[in-house]
This record gives structure tokens, C-alpha cells and sequence, in this order.
């Protein structure tokens, strides 16, 4: 069993997995000086319906984390770092093994739970999850109110910060680990890459999953920016993110609706952080014959999302 490249959790080991989650959120939820929410505001959350919750998606190393750390401060808000078990869901959603009322269930009541007894600062559900980018439209039919907002960042960029990373590194199959979603760390097809090429991705190289991942991630997004309402969705991208940190934060907490200026200062001050070193790595990391398998892979989107080609290789 434990061999298999995903498992699947039943029985004991699905509640384990929700403890799990559970005691992760109370140890990384961000809490404010002025202390978590209240019990009497947490028993209300558990019983009133989840209003205008906030997922950030994108593709991961896109800069998700440092988002929802700047929206972890927040004084309105509780902030969850892509709770386990909720992760682990998106894959039953994206292969059809559960019903859209078991997924209704599963995140009305996820989501209280956390809220309730993981707590941050107040009652908006705020999380960042990657592969929640997958089942966004099943998350807008449980919230028809969801606000998402979407990271996109240079695929080149992402590719080598993924390769810093041991989770699809051919090497990490020897690891013997698995990521919350249960997946082996190595070179296994999640389930968002095409069944006809699983193969292939198995036994290519490491730079070429990883900038795969990316474009799987990327046109997914794409696809979103046409099917979501779009009073649903706010993109940004991760340069502006990082490049022009104030005005893009501006436009991003008008859109949450976040007028409070206590809310505005906190989440001003933890962007300045950021740090302009991290955009453009990847332009001028790699070689040549690297950037072929880049170019190749996913050289189209690049050039469609803007991120230009410096090294003007000609594919033969």
C-alpha cells in the first residue's frame, strides 16, 4: 500500500487525516496581538453559512505563500495554509469520485471546522491551495460568493524554484514521503497531467516537470479568467506583486472590499517585504539546451503571457 504512488484515505485513516489538518491549522494559523477570535463569534461561525471566503490559487512556487501570509495579517480575517485534508479532496472533485452534494458538505463543514476550532483573527475564511486551482468551479457552487484571486508568474522563474524542491525530483522516490494530498515525492503524474502523457512525464527530466507543471497550471488559469464570473475573480501577477507591491495590494484589497485602515496598514506593511531578487531568476539561470526544453514545453504561453524570451533561441 504504501508503495502505490497515491493513496487514497477511507475509514480511521480519513478522520486521522482531518486531525491532522486540524492540529497543522492551530499551529500555522497567524494570530494577531490582539488574540484569536472570540468563542462566542467561533460558535457563530459554526453555525451560520461561510460568507465571502477567500481562496488564493496558482500555480505553486507563484508566490502563493507569500500572499497569504500578507492577507494572514488581516485583523477580519483567519488565514489557513493549504490545509491537508482539503488538498487531498481536490483530487476526488477533479476525477468525479465524489458528488457535488458530497463536496457541498465536505467544505461547508471543512471550513466551519476550522474556523471553529483552529481560529485566527475573525471570522473570514481565507486559504491558499494551490490545487484548489483545479476545482474552482465546484468551490463557487458550494460559495457562490467566493472571491478568488489568482497568482500567475514567470514560468521560467518557477520551474527553477520547483527544482529546488524535492517533491517531483526523480532522486525523491528513494525519499520514501509523501505530500498531504498523498502523493510520493518523485517523478509521479498529480492528477492534472494528461493521462495520454503520464508516461512520458515520468521519465523526462526534472527542469522538463517542472516547467510542465507550470503550464498545466497556467492554462488552467487561462481557462478560469473565461468561466468564472468575473466579479468572482482578481488576477495579478507575482512581478507586480512583488515590483509594484503598493498599488497592486491597493487594487487587491478594494476588490476583498477591505476598507478598514487598520487592515489596509497591516497588510501594507507585511508586502514591503517582499523581496525583488526573486523575480527573473530563471532568465538567467538556465543554458541553452535547458532553455530549448523550456521553449519547447511551454514557449507559446510564455510568449502569450508576456514573459518574452531573452535569449531569442530559434526551436529548430
Amino acid at each position: 500500500m504504501s508503495d502505490l504512488p497515491v493513496l487514497t484515505f477511507k475509514g480511521i485513516d480519513y478522520l486521522k487525516l482531518w486531525r491532522r489538518t486540524i492540529l497543522q491549522a492551530r499551529k500555522l494559523v497567524p494570530v494577531s496581538s490582539d488574540g484569536q477570535l472570540r468563542m462566542s463569534d467561533r460558535l457563530q461561525v459554526g453555525l451560520k453559512k461561510i460568507e465571502r471566503p477567500v481562496f488564493i490559487l496558482g500555480c505553486p512556487r507563484s508566490g502563493t505563500t507569500f500572499l497569504g501570509n500578507v492577507l494572514g495579517t488581516l485583523p477580519g480575517g483567519s488565514y489557513y495554509f493549504e490545509p491537508q485534508a482539503m488538498k487531498y479532496f481536490t483530487r476526488l472533485i477533479h476525477e468525479g469520485k465524489v458528488t457535488q452534494a458530497q463536496v457541498r458538505r465536505f467544505y461547508q463543514w471543512g471550513a466551519r471546522a476550522l474556523l471553529t476550532m483552529a481560529p485566527g483573527n475573525g471570522k473570514r475564511f481565507i486559504e491558499k491551495n494551490p490545487k484548489h486551482t483545479w476545482v474552482a468551479e465546484a468551490l463557487l457552487e458550494v460559495f457562490p460568493d467566493a472571491q478568488f484571486v489568482i497568482l500567475t508568474r514567470d514560468g521560467r522563474d518557477v520551474a527553477l524554484s520547483l527544482k529546488e524542491k524535492p517533491w517531483h525530483l526523480a532522486e525523491s522516490s528513494q525519499l520514501n514521503r509523501r505530500e498531504p494530498g498523498g502523493y510520493r515525492y518523485g517523478p509521479y503524474p498529480h492528477f492534472y497531467i494528461e493521462p495520454e502523457r503520464r508516461g512520458e512525464y515520468e521519465q523526462t527530466s526534472d527542469l522538463h516537470r517542472c516547467i510542465w507543471i507550470w503550464r498545466q497550471y497556467a492554462e488552467e488559469v487561462e481557462r478560469l479568467r473565461k468561466v468564472i464570473p468575473e466579479k468572482n475573480q482578481f488576477h495579478l501577477t507575482y512581478e507586480d506583486l512583488i515590483l509594484q507591491s503598493e498599488r497592486t495590494m491597493d487594487s487587491l484589497l478594494n476588490y476583498l472590499r477591505e476598507d478598514d485602515p487598520e487592515a489596509r496598514e497591516a497588510v501594507m506593511g507585511a508586502v514591503a517585504k517582499a523581496h525583488q531578487s526573486s523575480v527573473g531568476r530563471g532568465s538567467k539561470a538556465f543554458s541553452e539546451d535547458e532553455m530549448m526544453v523550456i521553449r519547447k514545453e511551454a514557449g507559446s504561453l510564455l510568449d502569450q503571457l508576456g514573459y518574452h524570451e531573452r535569449d531569442a533561441l530559434v526551436l529548430s
